[in-house]
């Protein structure tokens, strides 16, 4: 999959927000207390992909020379 985003925004998407950032650490909290119902499950597993596409943005941003 090949995607064009300019390279003014691409910092803007390897970092979640605050709120999304709180909500992972939430959900990974209870998860490890084995409290997460299936939808909640399926919402840290989406949380998780997004952080992990945010680090490879970012390391490509690192590797070209962007902050």
């Amino acid at each position: 999959m090949i995607f064009s985003v300019p390279r003014a925004v691409l910092s803007d998407i390897a970092r979640p927000s605050e709120d999304l950032t709180d909500r992972m650490h939430q959900l990974l909290e209870r998860n490890t207390d084995g409290e997460l119902d299936a939808h909640e499950q399926s919402e840290l597993q989406t949380l998780v992909r997004m952080a992990q596409f945010g680090q490879i943005v970012s390391l490509a941003l690192t590797s070209q020379g962007q902050p």
